[in-house]
């Protein structure tokens, strides 16, 4: 019943400011008071705010690194906070209903405080990642340790256009004696289409050194560099080298699988490279 009168006073309040912050709200909560605006006859109400959603860096970096990307994880893993007694987001509504059952408000205490500790967290957030921007890795921010993590936030950096903070973690991954090769072919990749073929290659070269002695290999580097030496270099019998050997390893890892569409194109597609190599290397040198 109240609604109409919250809405009021947050339509005087909201053009004081100029940015707003928050965890998940430009697809979520934003577009729901938006909604909730309209509904209650405020169709002509505008206010368009620099939306700053810290989710997406958060997603950005950690998506693979942390088991959640929810607030309260990444609270704990990366901020170092601990909520003590809090109350669920998801109970608010719940308590809130109480409320307005038995217009005792003491249980409210307890949203209050869960909401003003999700304020703190998003401002120690948006400290971090200024931090990030700002090249404080190592002094402000603890240096990330995860291979993964420290290439996601290479690439959101750079997306942010902090290529030379971003290229300093990106020489840290490729020196790394344990990063990878999932990790050394995604920055491969980001080489490969800015152009830097000679760190491509030699990230290329480790991963396939690294896949030679793996339980788990994977054949992905194999494959690029045998693209590179056949139409870069010309060095095929190079090429020829690595797609054989990309053709046993994903053979060995096949084997006893039913495999769908997707697997078989995968290995049709080593086979015909493997007779275009062979029959390149036969005109050359027959």
């Amino acid at each position: 019943a109240e609604e109409r009168a919250m809405l009021a006073y947050l339509q005087e309040l909201l053009p004081r400011f100029t940015h707003l912050v928050t965890y998940n709200g430009r697809t979520f909560d934003w577009p729901v008071l938006q909604n909730r605006f309209i509904l209650n006859g405020y169709r002509h109400f505008k206010w368009e705010p620099v939306h700053i959603d810290l989710l997406h860096p958060s997603r950005s970096i950690w998506r693979n690194t942390l088991v959640s990307c929810r607030l309260s994880h990444v609270e704990e893993e990366r901020l170092g906070i601990q909520r003590t007694d809090d109350v669920p987001g998801s109970q608010a509504p719940a308590i809130y209903f109480q409320f307005l059952a038995d217009a005792d408000p003491q249980p409210l205490l307890g949203v209050f405080l869960h909401n003003e500790s999700d304020m703190l967290s998003l401002t120690c957030l948006a400290i971090r990642f200024g931090h990030l921007l700002e090249g404080r890795i190592g002094t402000y921010v603890v240096h990330p340790t995860e291979p993964e993590e420290i290439l996601r936030t290479g690439l959101w950096l750079e997306k942010m256009g902090a290529l030379q903070h971003a290229e300093e973690l990106y020489v840290r991954l490729s020196e790394e004696s344990h990063t990878p090769a999932s990790c050394l072919c995604m920055l491969a990749e980001r080489d490969k289409k800015c152009g830097n073929w000679p760190r491509a290659v030699l990230l290329w070269q480790k991963a396939v050194q690294g896949s030679r002695r793996s339980d788990w290999p994977d054949w992905n580097a194999h494959i690029e560099l045998a693209m590179y030496f056949e139409h870069k270099t010309r060095q095929l019998d190079e090429a020829l080298i690595l797609a054989e050997e990309a053709l046993s390893l994903v053979q060995h890892r096949y084997s006893g699988l039913r495999l769908d569409a997707k697997r078989r194109a995968e290995i049709d597609n080593i086979r015909k490279r493997i007779e275009r190599l062979r029959n390149k290397t036969g005109r050359l040198y027959g």
